[in-house]
């Protein structure tokens, strides 16, 4: 089963801090530049662990001084900056015809530096519409340099992949358990559906208040997800998963493990949990 490493923490009172080589602290500063240019800038920063430190302080430096030039700038949709003409809407393209619509559109993109990935879930017909719908009316800055590349990434736009159901029952789960903060339950629906009957977001959230007032600790252990299911009724996602927790009245510690099971329902864009059954709690 795959370990949350995110529940490891290390007492760094016990260790001593080694003394850094002058490399290993340019590479730490140019980490920290990167995070401030992705913070200010709203950028997506990738720097490969063997690039030259020398060369990457200069980059990210002239990339803060460009940010940093046109952070006025006027802004335009997508369309007008690469200077695509009105595109066919998709309901007067024919399915035998989708494929070539959007290499077109794709490459007059990529002519002007613009690169958008194309993820394996969506049909073609809905990565159109996406592209003409959505996408091209995003607004960016209406300058451009030899070269310079505006890279976009779909789930930046849309969360309908399947890899946000994982990653919204699994961060529940963790909310539920993880007793370090308070609970919140971002990603739980405002109608959840119990074992017989249907239940609100706020009959829901009280279950988990007393679930974990019965423990003073709940050490996460192992998550590991097996699949999901579409049936008449809904879509479940399915899972491993095991945890131990600490009794506030004393005694040993509980131990849970085995398969668990979570509804969810797509509503307004996102994937929203309704219900979670696994070993030690469900509702």
């Amino acid at each position: 089963m795959v370990h949350w490493n995110q529940f490891t923490t290390l007492n760094h009172n016990t260790m001593e801090d080694p003394k850094l080589t002058p490399e290993e602290e340019l590479r730490i500063e140019n980490e920290l530049k990167a995070l401030d240019i992705d913070l200010t800038y709203g950028a997506h920063s990738f720097i490969a662990d063997d690039a030259p430190p020398e060369l990457v302080r200069l980059f990210l430096d002239n990339v803060a001084n460009f940010e940093a030039t046109h952070a006025n700038a006027k802004k335009v949709p997508i369309r007008q900056f690469a200077g695509i003409p009105d595109p066919l809407p998709a309901a007067e393209i024919s399915d035998d015809d989708l494929e070539t619509h959007i290499k077109n559109l794709l490459e007059q993109l990529e002519a002007r530096g613009v690169i958008i990935d194309r993820p394996e879930h969506l049909k073609a017909r809905g990565y159109y519409i996406f592209l003409t719908e959505k996408f091209l009316n995003e607004e960016v800055t209406d300058h451009s340099v030899p070269g310079m590349i505006m890279g976009f990434s779909y789930s930046d736009f849309c969360h309908d992949g399947p890899e946000f159901i994982r990653d919204h029952v699994e961060e529940t789960i963790i909310d539920i358990i993880f007793l370090d903060k308070d609970f919140e339950g971002t990603w739980i629906s405002e109608t959840c559906r119990g074992q017989t009957e249907a239940l609100t977001k706020a009959e829901v959230v009280e279950r988990i208040h007393i679930f974990r007032s019965k423990y003073v600790k709940i050490a996460p252990i192992a998550f590991q997800p097996e699949g999901v299911k579409m049936t008449a009724v809904g879509l479940y996602f399915f899972f491993l998963i095991a945890w131990e927790g600490t009794p506030v009245g004393g005694g040993e510690v509980e131990h849970y493990e085995g398969s668990g099971v979570s509804q969810v329902g797509w509503k307004d864009g996102e994937w929203w949990v309704e219900g979670i059954m696994m070993p030690g709690f469900e509702f």
